[in-house]
């Protein structure tokens, strides 16, 4: 058979066109296996990320109850640390203990307060023993200033008469005392400040004292002493409606060494009544007021020294105890005439 040079042509064009159509097929079957991979990878990886979605939440879930858990730890802490901070270093104090305008407790049966704060509420707080003590003294006072000389004197006599001079000194009390020693902070790695650490803690007993508790065993020093006849005087004052500047006054003996305490009252300037083991400042059964340097004077014969007027503790209208210490009787003077108020 003879091709016409069209036929051949045609042919040739048809030829290549099935070379095209193969290699179409071919390539489309490679595709097809291409797609079928990626489709089972696609399926993979929805489910990879499906289950990394779920993983993601319950880690996110997990991530707030940690951090819940955190805050509320810290929260403790902090309540933890207020706590230590409040309770550190305090005296548990009954209820019934003693002090003028009734108990610092209103529902428990025992507070909480430093030593110091102790010292200040009951250091000269007297009870209705103590107030019927002086009444019993003195019956009141007429008003007139040679009975309110008097009743100073029988104050001091009757209270001189009952006690006795025992050291060291009876007249202490042990209340239970909260010591905590050293504690200190740290910071988390988010900067939070918390209580890392507490040191040195425990129980024990603390021995305490009171113009109160002195006057109950009516014996020990002359601490004892005179805080007590300080304590009775104020008692004085509250009943008869008079206050003077009165305080227990530490002295020193320039040529013996030693100190002692004593009872310092004022009148006005620089006019004093100094009441020792006995009345420093006396007329007959009165205690009088004299200028500073003769009762000074007066003093230092008795103790057959010289004197230093080294501090006074007393009551104020501001303050219950106060303490002021005195580095020279120049310092003292000028306080006794400018501050004893």
């Amino acid at each position: 058979m003879v091709f016409s040079r069209e036929n051949l042509e045609l042919k040739n064009k048809y030829m290549l066109k099935l070379d095209e159509y193969s290699n179409l097929e071919r390539s489309y079957s490679s595709l097809q296996d291409i797609y079928k991979q990626l489709k089972e990878e696609n399926e993979k990886l929805v489910k990879l990320n499906e289950n990394l979605t779920l993983r993601t939440s319950e880690a996110e879930a997990r991530f707030q109850r940690l951090i819940n858990s955190y805050n509320e730890v810290l929260k403790a802490n902090k309540d933890l640390a207020q706590v230590l901070e409040f309770i550190a270093n305090k005296l548990i104090v009954p209820c019934n203990y003693t002090v003028v305008g009734g108990s610092p407790c209103i529902n428990y049966s025992f507070t909480l307060m430093g030593f110091y704060e102790f010292l200040e509420k009951y250091i000269y707080a007297y009870d209705e023993e103590m107030v019927k003590y002086v009444y019993n003294i003195t019956g009141g006072w007429d008003g007139t200033e040679e009975d309110f000389q008097s009743d100073l004197y029988r104050i001091y006599e009757a209270w001189r008469n009952d006690f006795s001079y025992v050291s060291p000194s009876p007249a202490q009390e042990n209340l239970t005392f909260i010591m905590v020693g050293t504690w200190w902070y740290s910071q988390t790695e988010v900067g939070d400040h918390f209580l890392k650490e507490v040191r040195h803690y425990g129980i024990t007993n603390s021995t305490v004292w009171s113009a109160q508790v002195s006057f109950q065993r009516k014996a020990g020093t002359c601490w004892d002493y005179a805080t007590v006849l300080v304590t009775l005087y104020y008692v004085y004052y509250d009943i008869v409606g008079r206050n003077l500047p009165t305080g227990y006054l530490s002295i020193g003996f320039m040529d013996k060494g030693g100190h002692h305490g004593c009872v310092i009252i004022k009148e006005h300037g620089d006019r004093v009544a100094i009441i020792d083991w006995d009345v420093i400042t006396r007329e007959g059964n009165k205690i009088i007021f004299l200028p500073f340097e003769e009762a000074k004077k007066l003093h230092e014969e008795y103790w057959s020294s010289a004197i230093s007027y080294d501090g006074i503790f007393m009551r104020t209208a501001t303050s219950p105890y106060l303490i002021k210490n005195f580095s020279s009787n120049e310092e003292f003077y000028n306080w006794l005439i400018q501050e004893f108020n």
